[in-house]
């Protein structure tokens, strides 16, 4: 059904999206760790991607396997894998001093660090502890800082690492305590530094259960030294932290739900106009992205995209003025387009919805009251997996 003009003023845009950035190969040497998982016309190990079929495939394909946790040293371009220099399968952990040996192999010195994707956590840790993992790095992003899980290996931001020692005693059965020792030259004292980590045999092999930091680390913060209980605070905290901003969200007028993710609200009059998706932004992909306008008591229009590039699908972009960004969003529904903007390079500051058939403007709702975190930036971050980018079009604000 055509929509009348008088529902018109009450509909907003889409979300927006800021259009990719060119990327070019990465000159230098890339370390990649990750699981391969092949598909019919791409694959991955890790978070980089490559095609099937082609001569990165033949490479990876001659060491790995489906499934197999391999380590990499190659080129990539953006999150895809361009070239591949050394490749090798990691062993299973048939021993409990394994799993330590191999990821500190990987710190030489003052080089190499250590990072695994989360769909890849379970092939080092026990399922107890890759839970507690996943949950403080959703956390981690809410709170805005760095989670004691995301390297727990050295403890500190920069270092020199020299004899480096692996301990492991059997403390049970199926179980074992392993200690590394090492110092790090780039304190001025350099004294021995001992993390102790409880291992357990598992039917893939052994995993790390849980971490116990040196004396060292304690801070006010935590009440433990050990790694577990450490990232339940941070669950904790960021839980707490979500609950506060879903208030925030519906105190200020938002027809997004709890739970459910904001890229755009804005007010006129008695009437809200809400961008949202089914997760936060840290909850990507997205399995839908829905426009709504009205009250929290009756919605005048919803519009839901679960798929990008089709019919009623969402797209945006941005760009940087002399005094802050403009970005929009946009979908079409049923012959007309409604855009979502957001300008800060005016003052004040002006959000609203834009509602156009073909060439001409048929509306515009000025909004009174704003706010957004999550809109496309110029620096090219898209708020939603569901928002396609787009070059940026001054016509449509016009």
């Amino acid at each position: 059904m055509i929509l009348r003009p008088t529902s018109l003023m009450t509909i907003t845009a889409a979300l927006a999206a800021v259009p990719a950035l060119a990327q070019s190969p990465n000159p230098h040497p890339t370390t990649v760790v990750g699981v391969v998982r092949t598909g019919t016309s791409d694959s991955a190990i890790g978070k980089y991607s490559f095609a099937t079929r082609g001569p990165v495939a033949d490479k990876v394909f001659a060491a790995c396997k489906m499934d197999d946790l391999c380590d990499l040293t190659g080129r990539v371009s953006g999150e895809t894998l361009v070239g591949v220099a050394r490749i090798t399968r990691v062993q299973d952990f048939a021993g409990p001093k394994d799993p330590l040996q191999w990821v500190y192999s990987r710190f030489k010195g003052g080089e190499g660090d250590f990072w695994l994707e989360n769909d890849d956590l379970g092939r080092l840790f026990t399922p107890k502890l890759t839970d507690l993992l996943l949950r403080s790095r959703r956390a981690s992003e809410i709170l805005q800082s760095e989670s004691v899980g995301a390297s727990p290996w050295i403890g500190a931001q920069e270092w020199d690492i020299r004899g480096v020692k692996i301990e492991v005693d059997d403390v049970g059965p199926g179980r074992a305590l392993g200690i590394v020792t090492f110092r790090n030259f780039v304190e001025e004292k350099p004294k021995p530094r001992s993390t102790t980590f409880d291992l357990v045999r598992t039917p893939e092999g052994w995993r790390i259960d849980d971490v116990q930091f040196p004396r060292e680390s304690a801070s006010a913060r935590f009440k433990s030294l050990r790694m577990s209980e450490m990232l339940k605070v941070e669950i904790a905290e960021g839980d707490k932290e979500l609950r506060d901003k879903n208030a925030k969200a519906a105190a200020s007028g938002s027809l997004c739900g709890l739970g459910e993710g904001e890229v755009f609200t804005c007010s006129a009059g008695a009437k809200q106009y809400s961008i949202c998706t089914s997760g936060q932004k840290f909850e990507k992909p997205h399995s839908w992205i829905e426009y709504r306008s009205g009250t929290p008591a009756k919605l005048d229009l919803a519009h839901r995209s679960v798929k990008p590039g089709t019919g009623g699908s969402f797209y945006g972009s941005a760009t940087l003025l002399a005094k802050g960004e403009l970005s929009y969003v946009r979908f079409s529904r049923e012959g007309y387009d409604y855009v979502a903007f957001e300008d800060e390079s005016t003052r004040p500051q002006r959000s609203g919805v834009v509602v156009r058939k073909g060439d001409r403007k048929i509306a515009e709702i000025v909004c009174t009251g704003g706010k957004s975190g999550t809109m496309p930036t110029a620096a090219g971050e898209l708020p939603s997996n569901l928002v396609v980018s787009v070059p940026f079009d001054d016509d449509l604000l016009r």
